[in-house]
This record gives structure tokens, sequence and C-alpha cells, in this order.
């Protein structure tokens, strides 16, 4: 049986749930999005400070990757640095909110970093276009990089402009083990990548 297939184009960016602004007191902080991206897809959330921010704390509420209880959201409690920024240890996907516990000291943006991380899904296919040097494209079980976590990983070649697809035989490669697994996309040295999944 053949399910709907979606893609992946990974791209953060330092202001995607907040543009740079004052925080002017405790509450919830306005966000533009609530959602990381479609089909359950995460990122690390990126909190940046322009001032010194290290009285207040953002505490992050929402659904983690692979999160697929339905029960309380997840909660993290960043503290704030100064001029600087700091930066989830959990990949938020959805129904996402920062409250502050006070006003910032200069502006604050919010926004997603690092790799992508995948809900439970199967890599059906995937395109690359190479880096100058070789590198690889990597799918890790909860984003461990050690033990027998890699679930897929693909060497790819030098060349800056050389484009390579393929797309997996059978039912592809599943990302988790457990419905509550998620898995990490780690490239190296490419330019630029999409998965296939369903």
């Amino acid at each position: 049986m053949q399910g709907d297939i979606w893609a992946v184009n990974p791209s953060t960016s330092a202001t995607f749930y907040r543009a740079a602004a004052t925080i002017t007191g405790a509450g919830d902080v306005t966000l533009t999005t609530t959602d990381a991206g479609p089909n359950g897809i995460g990122y690390k959330i990126i909190i940046t400070s322009a001032g010194d921010d290290t009285g207040i704390t953002f505490t992050i509420s929402g659904t983690k990757v692979g999160d697929l209880t339905g029960h309380a959201p997840t909660v993290e409690v960043l503290t704030g640095v100064s001029a600087a920024a700091v930066t989830s240890t959990n990949y938020w996907a959805s129904d996402i909110s920062i409250v502050a516990s006070g006003a910032s000291a200069g502006t604050v943006s919010i926004g997603t970093t690092g790799d992508v991380a995948l809900p439970r899904t199967r890599v059906k296919g995937f395109y690359v276009v190479s880096g100058a040097t070789a590198g690889s494209l990597k799918v890790n079980i909860n984003g461990l990089t050690t033990g027998n976590n890699t679930v897929f990983d693909v060497s790819t070649p030098a060349g800056a402009t050389l484009v390579q697809n393929l797309q997996l035989p059978g039912n592809g490669i599943l990302t988790a083990r457990q419905n509550n697994d998620y898995a990490v996309v780690v490239p190296t040295n490419l330019t630029d990548y999409t998965l296939f999944c369903g």
C-alpha cells in the first residue's frame, strides 16, 4: 500500500518565531508561528539576546518531535544570556509557546537552529547537492551518533555543483524503532538536500 509522500528541505532562521524586539514584562511572548514545519518536523529553538538577560528565564512548552503521547506538553526552561544566544535541548515541532519571567534588557529574537529532526516516518528518497569536498547524509535515531543508531548513511562525492538523487526500494527506511522515537538528519559538506518521506 502506498501512502502520501511529503518532502522536507531544511532551513533555519534566527527569527523564525520572533523578529528582534524588546520584551516589556513577564508573560507570554508573542510568536509569529507556533509550528516548526509540516508533518511534525522540528528544530532546536534559539533565543538571542542583544542585552544582559541573565536575570530572566524563558519557559518553552509544546510538542517536541516524536511525541505521540498527546498528554501534557513538554516543558523546557532556558536561562537568558548576555549579548549571546541560548539553545534548547529538545527539538520542537508544534503548539509552541514561550513565557518570559521578566522584561528583556534589549531586543530578543527567537528562531530555529541545528539539523532537522524527523518524526517516525520512512525516508523514501533523497536529493542532494554536493559540496566542494566529499561528505555524507546521515539519519540518526534520537540524534545519537554512537552505538547502532545510524539508520541511513550515504556518502556524497566532492563536486560543488554535483547533484545526486535516489529513490529507495520497498517501503524506504524507517526513522525510528518505537512510536515516540525521532531521528536527526546530519548533513556533512552538502550545499543543499531534500528528503522524500512517507
